[in-house]
Parts: structure tokens; sequence; C-alpha cells
């Protein structure tokens, strides 16, 4: 685990007790929160980034709601994107500790596409693509990581038909990209779906039409402030239950973690658990997230 002592040491600052399990392979962080429910746990903490989120999310979900523990989060990875939504700043341990203390929770929705559950968003296309080249990335990370992906794929992208459905809406046409948000950002700063909250009980639908390079080179940092909505070529849709069928098998990145062979010949059909889940975060008075 990167970081333990770092980690361990400002929970250990806030009083915070508890044991440290350690994830052996790839799903193992979802088998170890659900033993954990399970045995009683009160709050399950995951530690890293929005793999091992999507991975602890999964396993709370197997749980029954009347036993399922409190999530809460040390986001201490490459994207930390659900981190943002809980207004928590990677790096900032004592903060990240702080809020674990205090324990404020809010009952937060979460998705699931093809029977596996996510907390923040999903991307198919442009955005899946980034999402497999960054994973590549070994000497960058978080943001960077992220932006050196966007450059690498932009040069050799070629747009797909998308076919997309928001409850019973269907639009067809040429795509760039697509994104099924419960959290307002993704790829470590994109603001795809800005006005996306994950306690509304809607999936933010955020559709790139038929982008070219060169607009994409011009427009795309502009989703880094969520100035792109309202752009010709941008659709945002807010819905329960999304479809999204693709004319060829493309990547899809779930909460970061990566699904080939994606929207083609099976679609992504996803629908809402709405306040499925307890959440600890730094919470505002009003209810809104805190600043980051």
């Amino acid at each position: 685990m990167r970081d333990r002592d770092r980690i361990r040491s400002a929970l250990d600052a806030a009083g915070l007790g508890g044991d440290f399990l350690d994830t052996e392979r790839p799903g193992h962080a979802a088998d170890l929160a659900e033993e954990s429910g399970k045995r009683g746990a009160d709050v399950v903490v995951a530690i890293g980034g929005d793999g091992t989120v999507n991975e602890t999310v999964n396993g709370l979900m197997r749980l029954p709601e009347a036993k399922r523990p409190a999530f809460g989060l040390v986001p201490d990875g490459t994207g930390n994107d659900y981190g943002f939504a809980l207004g928590l700043r990677p790096g900032d341990l004592a903060d990240a500790a702080r809020a674990l203390a205090e324990g404020k929770t809010r009952v937060l929705d979460v998705g699931e596409v093809n029977g596996c559950f996510f907390a923040n968003s999903v991307g198919l296309g442009f955005d899946g693509a980034v999402a497999e080249t960054a994973s590549k990335v070994r000497y960058l990370k978080g943001f960077p990581a992220y932006l050196w992906s966007v450059f690498t794929v932009l040069k050799d992208w070629a747009n797909f038909e998308l076919t997309l459905t928001a409850d019973g809406r269907t639009l067809e046409g040429h795509a760039f990209l697509a994104a099924v948000a419960n959290g307002p950002r993704s790829g470590g700063g994109f603001l795809l779906a800005p006005a996306a909250r994950p306690d509304d009980g809607l999936f933010d639908v955020c559709r790139l039409g038929d982008l070219g390079k060169l607009e994409a080179l011009r427009h795309l940092p502009k989703a880094l402030d969520g100035s792109h909505v309202g752009l010709p070529w941008v659709t945002i849709l807010r819905a329960r239950e999304v479809i999204l069928a693709s004319d060829r098998p493309l990547t899809a990145h779930v909460d970061g973690n990566l699904v080939f062979s994606a929207g083609h010949p099976d679609p992504l059909v996803f629908r809402m658990h709405p306040n499925a889940l307890r959440v600890i975060g730094n919470w505002k008075e009003d209810g809104a997230q805190g600043r980051n």
C-alpha cells in the first residue's frame, strides 16, 4: 500500500482505530468489504483510487441494506474523482482522517451497469481509451497521466456510431464519447457532467458528438471547468435508466476499472440505485461537498 506509514500516522493522530486489510488480487477489496460487513463493521474505509472505491462499493452492495456499513475514503490513487465528490483533497491525509473521525454521513446513490455497481462514473469511447492508456503510464500520477494519455489517444482516434437511450428517449449518431455520471468529475479532473450530484437519484449523461481532432484540441480543455456544456456538439441528459450501444467493441472504464469489448455486440445497460449507501465525506452544513 502506497504511503502506508503516513496514512497510519494520520489516522492514529485523528484517534481512529481499525484493521488494515491488504488486497492481494483483483476483486479482493470487494471480498474484504463484504466480509467486514458480515463481521459487523460499522465503517469500511477504502484507501486508494477510484478502482479501489469501485471494488469496495461492490462488496458493500452485496450486503442487505440493513447490514451495510458506512463507506469512508482516503483518496490515494491516480484519478481520485470520487474523492472530489466527497469534498476530499488527494494528498491531504490529515483532512481525510479528520473527515473520518467526524463521521458525517450522507446517503448517496449507487449506479449499476450490466450487473456491476459503480460509485462515480462510466465512460465509453475516447474516455475509456484514455483510461486504458493512463493505466499503462508508469512515471506520471493523477491528472498529468490522464492529460498525457489524452494527446496519445487523440492521434489515432476514430469516432463511433452510438445509440443512446435515456429513460426511453433515443439519440443516434457519431460520437466522440459518452459518459454516465453519478458524480461531476472523471479522468482525474474533467468535469464532463459538472451538475451531477450523487444524491439526486438520476444519472447525468454527457454525449460528445462527432468531434474532429482539431476541434477536440480546441474544446476539450473546456471540460476542465465544465464550460463545454452548451456547445452544439454536447448533449447532457438526466435519467434513471440508460443504454449505450456502439457499432464496434470499445474500451469502457467503470470508476477507472477497464472493461474491454464494451458496447458491442452487447450494450451497456445502466440502472440507478437511489439512496443506497451511507458515505462519510467532508460535507458542508448545507449538504454540499467540501471545497477541493
